[in-house]
């Protein structure tokens, strides 16, 4: 609403970088109760990535799925995961993204970010945090915005850019993948075809995610089935 871009985005991932420097809760307390954080494990993943083996393929008839294909996804995905399970875990909200955030510049440091929407929280990785703020799945963010948030994040938490940038692309393509599952079962089985403007820039962020070498086992398999990921990004 007519605040400066970068400077939003820098505060999210400065905000963003002290999160996830915070130890690791086994148990949260509040309201009177014990909350255990769980693990976002092999399961959780596999499910959340399957979403666009099972139902792209339902809204576009030219993403085609025979029982190798299938195969061959399962391969490719749980290759993913197993790179995933190599890396380092973070307290991570999990839907940090422009929608959840609220900008209180009358405060001063990371109290400018209100946080909402943080109680699917559960120990996973640094990475998925900072794809759902810079892959915003629902808003254009600016590649100016984009870059001054990965950059403004390893600042300050003085991690590796290589490695953060590997598990940002591994993990992006895991949620890109989720992501666009989502929006294809909300059209083809919700009738939600609001969701139809959404896809392309989905399709751009998979497309983009999946440029990495170390998701080019994925990239093979998506430029198969459904080349047209990358010919419409």
């Amino acid at each position: 609403q007519g605040e400066d871009e970068v400077t939003l985005y820098t505060a999210a991932a400065e905000a963003l970088a002290d999160l996830h420097a915070l130890e690791r809760p086994v148990i949260l307390k509040g309201l009177g109760c014990d909350w255990p954080l769980l693990a976002f494990d092999d399961l959780a993943l596999r499910v959340n990535a399957d979403l666009f083996a099972d139902w792209l393929p339902v809204l576009d008839p030219r993403m085609k799925m025979p029982d190798a294909a299938r195969a061959r996804w399962e391969s490719e995905r749980d290759a993913l995961i197993d790179m995933a399970r190599a890396f380092p875990r973070e307290l991570t909200l999990r839907d940090y993204h422009a929608e959840n955030l609220i900008w209180l510049p009358e405060r001063e440091g990371r109290a400018r970010i209100g946080l909402l929407d943080f109680q699917d929280a559960v120990i996973g990785w640094d990475a998925w945090d900072m794809a759902m703020l810079v892959q915003d799945a629902r808003r254009e963010v600016t590649p100016a915005a984009r870059d001054a948030a990965i950059r403004a994040y390893l600042e300050k938490s003085g991690k590796a850019e290589a490695d953060f940038r590997e598990r940002l692309a591994v993990i992006g393509t895991l949620n890109a993948l989720r992501i666009a599952g989502i929006f294809a079962r909300l059209i083809a089985r919700d009738g939600k075809q609001r969701y139809h403007d959404f896809l392309p820039r989905q399709k751009y962020l998979l497309a983009r995610n999946l440029q990495h070498p170390s998701a080019a086992g994925m990239a093979d398999f998506v430029r198969d089935v459904a080349p047209f990921i990358f010919e419409e990004a």
